[in-house]
């Protein structure tokens, strides 16, 4: 599994992007994400996921929350 953190994510549109620790950006959606709800997704959460390479760029699947920010 590769590390990052969520770089931004549009709630109403239920997908974002997260920059890997290679500084990759790599889109995901919330489908993609385990167990998550869209309000579980936090600007600069840590997360573990897997990426695969489609015709639009990389992609994040079996993304998993490790940590949420405190506001």
């Amino acid at each position: 599994m590769i590390h990052g953190r969520v770089k931004c994510y549009f709630q109403s549109k239920g997908y974002g992007f997260i920059e890997d620790n290679d500084g990759r950006e790599v889109y995901f959606h919330l489908t993609s994400v385990d167990g998550a709800t869209p309000n579980d997704i936090a600007i600069g959460a840590g997360v573990a996921f897997d990426i695969i390479t489609t015709e639009l760029g990389l992609e994040a699947l079996y993304v998993r929350m490790l940590t949420a920010l405190s506001a």
